[in-house]
């Protein structure tokens, strides 16, 4: 009785958190749907649980045919709560990487499988019988349905592997937490199954991932969406931990902001905010974090220590501004300067790297002067600089 209980108070609690999610999550991200789609997947399951417990019971023989559809639904949907978690983990740590379809189908074998036979056990009781009395009984195949869930835990385990170096601690244990809670408890229901362990440690993974996801918000600029300060200094602290760290910094100012401000108000200076933010998201998206630290400055830190690609990804991001100015019939341009170091033995430290790289764009912007940025009728070319890459050169 008291499985049940905690199996109810789960769904409460997991239903508040949809309603919570939807309203507050932007569902036009996919990493965001696919963590709801964990959500309703864990209360349906929770429910069918719930169901098959209670009718586990000769109180209720006219109901064995409901029985053995709730346990045949029950554990043929399983195993997608497990792939959910893993579509989710992989999309929260390869942001800008697609989902292979391949892979992704591959994937789907071991679910497929299990379907085929859970589906199979309603008639032939594979993986659970359902017996004259209305009784629920494992059958000779019951290993598949964990093993399923397993394979697709070790998954999970191995692309958060392979993506600890981007996240923070922080975040890694909060997503392990998704795969090593119902793991673990699952073993114990395994050998003794009248305990409701599994799908009530899935709740609470998903409960703890949740507060983290809205902790997390906080680390986003409202304005463009991009990263704000918490968000660089999270950044910050998981270079620190490399012992090999490469690295690029472009630190960006966008020129006459505040004359765009005050000529043709708040509305245009923060469209040119957001403008600019989304070029910098579509050239660097995957290649490195894009913040912006306040007002009208930027930086980027990026994965990566040549020159020439370097030059590439600002050669990109200019084009991509000229064209937006060309195409805007806006009364003003868009212009930024920036300064860009990459990461050598000259460096004390990452923080001294941010500095020289402030250092170069600032010098640039009192050297070439103030341009004004809004030509009513005229194209302006945004005025754009190189320097020096390396504080060795």
């Amino acid at each position: 009785m008291l499985a049940i209980q905690m199996n109810i108070f789960m769904v409460i609690l997991l239903s508040s958190i949809a309603v919570h999610a939807c309203f507050k999550l932007e569902r036009k991200e996919q990493v965001n749907r696919l963590f709801l789609a964990l959500i309703f997947l864990t209360i349906l399951i929770l429910i069918l649980e719930i169901l098959s417990v209670s009718l586990n019971s000769s109180t209720y023989i006219d109901y064995i045919i409901l029985h053995k559809l709730v346990d045949t639904l029950g554990f043929t949907l399983a195993p997608l709560v497990s792939i959910c978690a893993v579509l989710y983990v992989y999309r929260r740590t390869n942001k800008y990487k697609k989902i292979n379809l391949n892979k992704f189908l591959l994937l789907s074998v071991p679910f497929v499988v299990n379907s085929i036979i859970s589906l199979g056990s309603y008639k032939f009781n594979w993986i659970f019988g359902i017996t004259n009395e209305n009784i629920y009984t494992r059958g000779p195949l019951f290993f598949v349905s964990p093993m399923t869930s397993y394979f697709y835990y070790i998954i999970n385990l191995l692309f958060l592997y392979n993506a600890r170096e981007k996240l923070s601690r922080e975040e890694l244990l909060i997503l392990s937490l998704l795969t090593v809670i119902p793991s673990v408890l699952s073993i114990f229901q395994l050998y003794y199954f009248v305990y409701l362990t599994i799908w009530n440690s899935v709740a609470i993974a998903v409960v703890i991932n949740y507060v983290f996801i809205v902790h997390s918000q906080t680390a986003i600029d409202s304005l463009t969406g991009l990263g704000n300060r918490i968000a660089y200094d999270e950044y910050l602290a998981i270079i620190s931990r490399k012992s090999n760290i490469v690295l690029a910094v472009v630190n960006i100012d966008l020129d006459d902001f505040k004359s765009i401000n005050d000529v043709f108000g708040h509305h245009a200076g923060d469209n040119v905010l957001r403008v600019f933010a989304r070029e910098l998201e579509d050239v660097f998206g995957d290649k490195g974090v894009s913040i912006r630290l306040g007002g009208d400055e930027f930086i980027v830190l990026i994965n990566e220590n040549q020159k020439e690609i370097l030059e590439n990804y600002i050669t990109t991001l200019k084009n991509r501004i000229n064209t937006y100015n060309k195409s805007s019939n806006m009364p003003y341009r868009i212009k930024f300067s920036y300064g860009m170091a990459i990461f050598n033995n000259t460096y004390n430290s990452v923080q001294e790297l941010i500095q020289y790289s402030d250092k170069l764009m600032y010098e640039e912007k009192k050297m070439r002067g103030r341009v004004t940025c809004f030509t009513q009728g005229e194209l302006s070319q945004g005025s754009f600089f190189a320097d020096p890459l390396h504080k060795s050169d």
